[in-house]
């Protein structure tokens, strides 16, 4: 496992949902009614390998990001977890981690009449470091950027983040574009036996633009994310992550028999060094589609998407996962349930003969407003 640049799904995934709620706030006196909480206790459990040579790999992560409007253009968020991730070969728990993760904290000023946002944020280093020899299979099976595990790192060390977000109306389209800059203070990442191995991230430079329309009652989204990084250092040795890029691609639309909503994105990352060796290029390719619907006072959203990796020009894996959504409210609370199957294989470097991989994953997202 990478130890930097690595990010919590969970958090992500919450913080986008308490930016588009924030975005809704009237313009007036803020306080603590305003505050939004949510929370999205997540379980995933991933079986690699064929019936007497199986490992199995399962993670419970609890979530939870709070954000307070402080103005009308003032915002204040916080985000952190706590995961617990388990490594069992043939039914016997041979590595396992658990505790609070980093947390987040952002400051974001909408300027210009919403055309622009500021934000500052830092990564305050409350998760696990030094992961001793007996959590390290644990901790490096949670950093696979193919099969997404909600907390793919306990720790990143303390950080500083600066971004700024702008956006206008050109004809029907509306554009955004965005920066960031991410720099990450050294930490001791691993101990093994009396040894403690320090580890310094290299700066991260983010660059983002999307695009999106209507298209009659529906909605057209594209957007693209260029990520470069500077290069990390372990005690003596410095290596690279390679650059990555990300294209998306989202279309929404309404129909007489329910919301179809199509989805694909595409991760590329470049060549990079790793301790004594080239780290090949990677792709993943993901493509979803779902139809929700509303039924007896709950939407349902029946759902499938396919998953795709390529390493250095050969196969490394493929994963087709079918699952349902659903959302209904409850008083001032959103509830938010999810479940998915997955099955599909890996190939391990340097084989042609691939790994079974089958497993599940369960989501309950509850947004308190």
């Amino acid at each position: 496992m990478s130890v930097a640049n690595t990010h919590s799904l969970s958090a992500a995934v919450l913080m986008a949902a308490l930016c588009a709620a924030t975005g809704a706030r009237p313009a007036g006196a803020q306080g603590l009614g305003d505050v939004t909480a949510i929370t999205g206790p997540q379980y995933v459990n991933y079986k690699i390998g064929a019936s007497g040579a199986e490992k199995t790999v399962t993670q419970l992560s609890i979530p939870l990001a709070v954000i307070l409007p402080i103005s009308s253009w003032l915002t204040a968020d916080v985000s952190t977890s706590w995961a617990d991730s388990r490594v069992s070969e043939n039914g016997v728990v041979a590595s396992k981690i658990s505790g609070l993760t980093d947390t987040q904290a952002r400051l974001n000023a909408s300027l210009f009449g919403g055309r622009a946002v500021l934000t500052i944020g830092g990564n305050i280093p409350t998760g696990m470091y030094k992961v001793p020899d007996g959590q390290q299979a644990a901790a490096g099976q949670i950093g696979s950027s193919f099969l997404l595990y909600p907390v793919s790192s306990m720790g990143s060390g303390g950080a500083l983040t600066s971004g700024l977000a702008l956006a206008w109306s050109l004809g029907e389209w509306n554009v955004g574009l965005g920066g960031s800059y991410r720099y990450s203070q050294p930490f001791d990442a691993y101990e093994v036996q009396t040894s403690v191995l320090r580890f310094e991230p290299g700066a991260e430079a983010r660059m983002r633009f999307g695009i999106d329309r209507a298209i009659g009652d529906g909605r057209l989204s594209i957007s693209g994310t260029r990520s470069s990084f500077g290069d990390d250092k372990a005690d003596s040795t410095t290596f690279a992550s390679g650059p990555r890029t990300i294209g998306q691609v989202g279309l929404y639309m309404p129909t007489s028999f329910g919301d179809i909503t199509i989805t694909a994105w595409d991760l590329y990352r470049g060549e990079g060094q790793q301790i004594g060796a080239v780290s090949p290029w990677e792709n993943i390719a993901s493509g979803s589609i779902a139809v929700g619907f509303n039924m007896g006072g709950v939407y349902v959203q029946p759902n499938a998407d396919a998953r795709a990796w390529m390493r250095a020009g050969e196969k490394a894996g493929f994963v087709g996962s079918g699952g349902v959504r659903m959302r209904w409210s409850m008083g001032p609370l959103s509830l938010n349930p999810s479940l998915t199957y997955s099955v599909g294989n890996v190939y391990p470097i340097g084989s042609t003969t691939s790994i079974d991989v089958s497993g599940f994953r369960g989501l309950f997202l509850v947004r308190l407003r």
